[in-house]
């Protein structure tokens, strides 16, 4: 099956991706890796996505299309679990439009989603964390009770603190940002019949089973 995988960002796990693939035994094509790859080998491809990454604006919808073709050039495989892309729904109908050139259209869309009570307590859980200065590695959840929130690492005494990244102000405005760019994507293939929301709750192999249940109906 050729799929294309969408994910929350608070919940966007290799893990259940991986365990996605395997399931439905598809290579995992990760578009970030593809860029990296490019970025790597310095094409020309690659020099044109360092320097709008480097520039810090908006990453350009003609370039992802272009990675994209580059690697299926003209040929896409005959099973895939696309992740990463598309981020717009100019993207979509580019990618839309290169598979059908390879005579090879998407199979499904799969829209790994979490319940409201879940999209809450993980915000509320990645704004706990706190690493330790002297081992990056360390990680630490405080009490639900603020005041009974340690200031000294477990493991070795050590200071904590919290990554900017893991501001709770900050997560939820990156959520909300990545939800605004994922959902006219997911109307997009909605509007083509092609979307199926599943449930992301549980281990990678339990969402994997219910997924590949789920897209049972859409093999090829």
């Amino acid at each position: 099956m050729r799929i294309v995988l969408l994910q929350q960002s608070i919940y966007e796990q290799k893990a259940d991706a991986a365990a996605l693939a395997q399931a439905l035994a598809a290579p995992h094509i990760r578009f970030g890796d593809l860029m990296r790859s490019h970025l790597v080998r310095r094409t020309g491809l690659g020099a044109r996505a360092a320097a709008v990454m480097n520039s810090g604006e908006p990453f350009p919808d003609e370039i992802a299309t272009a990675i994209l073709r580059d690697t299926f050039d003209s040929t896409a495989p005959a099973a895939f679990l696309l992740g990463g892309h598309p981020r717009s729904t100019t993207q979509a109908r580019a990618l839309d439009d290169l598979l059908h050139e390879c005579g090879a259209p998407l199979d499904g869309v799969l829209y790994l989603r979490l319940p409201e009570d879940e999209v809450e307590r993980r915000i509320r859980q990645q704004a706990a964390r706190r690493l330790c200065r002297n081992d990056l590695t360390h990680r630490y959840e405080p009490p639900a009770d603020p005041l009974a929130a340690g200031r000294h690492c477990t493991v070795c005494g050590g200071e904590l603190y919290q990554r900017k990244d893991d501001d709770e102000d900050v997560i939820r405005s990156r959520y909300r940002t990545h939800e605004a760019i994922v959902e006219p994507v997911a109307r997009h293939y909605a509007d083509r019949s092609l979307l199926t929301a599943v449930e992301a709750v549980g281990t990678p192999d339990e969402v994997a089973a219910r997924a590949v249940a789920a897209l049972g109906g859409r093999a090829s």
